[in-house]
Parts: structure tokens; C-alpha cells; sequence
């Protein structure tokens, strides 16, 4: 993919693969396609980082920001023109424990993810849960859906942003 960084894709995931399985094609195009994802963001690259998502109505994303969820790349377009304009410089993206399941022309891929950077001088480090729904469309995989959320303590009804997996 474009702009992916000289790192390879394996290096910059913490990817928990079945033992005695070999990576699948489709699950290496997937590796890909989080790489690109995440140079793109990190990048601040409106384009590059919308080519990662599945175009038209059919995308939906449940976000940690407001307004919560989003129907169709239009959008969430919008939403990440918002994303980029709050920090004061680009954020930075991290993935642990990922796992990618694929049958067919649909997939899936859970784990953590880690942004930093700061708003407004204030430093932001925030641990998110993430699970993302992929399409194969021509060929090539794109995120459909994307849920972004953080563990709640039940007894402040507080969202926990420093959960360390």
C-alpha cells in the first residue's frame, strides 16, 4: 500500500496468530490495509485515510467522540476532518493484541489500540477497545465498520481511558 512506512506490518502489531496456522493472504491484506490505516492518521492524510474505509452508505462506526455513531463514509469523512483539527499535531497510533478472523469476502480484527498526542497543550493517552468489520470490494479489503469504545467503572459511571492491556 501506499505511504506504509519501512516497518513491516508484522513489526507494528502485537498480532495473536493460532498456533501450528501460517498467516493467510487475506489476513496479510488486512495487516496491510491497518498499516496504511495508521500511517495515513498519523499522517493527518484526509484521503489516504479514508481510502481505508468501505465508500457509501453501507459503512457504520461507533466512535468514542461525539456524536457516537456514524452511517455512511460521508460522514464519518466529516468526523475525521474534526479528528485531525483538534490536536495540535498529528496523533500517534498503537495496536496490541490484534486478532484477524476472515471467511470469505468478510472479516474481522479485535484488539487495543493507544492514541497520543495533545489538544489544546493538554497530553492525551487514551487505551481504546477496538473491533473493526471488513468487505473485500474488487479485490481489496476496506473497513465497514468500525466500534471504538473504553471499559466503564459501574460504580462512578466513569469511562476507564488507562486500562494497559
Amino acid at each position: 500500500m501506499k505511504g506504509a512506512s519501512a516497518r513491516s506490518d508484522t513489526d507494528r502489531f502485537e498480532v495473536i496468530q493460532p498456533r501450528n496456522r501460517p498467516v493467510t493472504h487475506d489476513e496479510q491484506q488486512i495487516r496491510a490495509l491497518r498499516a496504511e490505516w495508521q500511517d495515513a492518521v498519523q499522517s493527518r492524510d484526509l484521503d489516504r485515510t479514508m481510502a481505508t474505509y468501505y465508500p457509501g452508505k453501507e459503512y457504520l462506526g461507533f466512535d468514542v467522540m461525539p456524536p457516537f455513531s456514524f452511517e455512511g463514509w460521508e460522514s464519518f469523512r466529516q468526523n475525521w476532518i474534526i479528528f485531525f483539527e483538534m490536536f495540535d499535531e498529528a496523533p500517534v497510533f498503537e495496536f496490541k493484541d490484534m486478532k484477524i478472523h476472515c471467511s470469505g469476502d468478510v472479516a474481522f480484527t479485535t484488539g487495543f489500540t493507544r492514541f497520543t498526542g495533545s489538544i489544546s497543550g493538554k497530553k492525551i493517552d487514551l487505551w481504546t477497545r477496538e473491533t473493526i468489520g471488513l468487505r473485500k470490494l474488487d479485490g481489496q479489503w476496506l473497513m465497514i465498520h468500525d466500534h471504538v469504545s473504553v471499559p466503564i467503572d459501574l460504580n462512578t459511571g466513569i469511562g476507564v481511558t488507562d486500562h494497559h492491556p
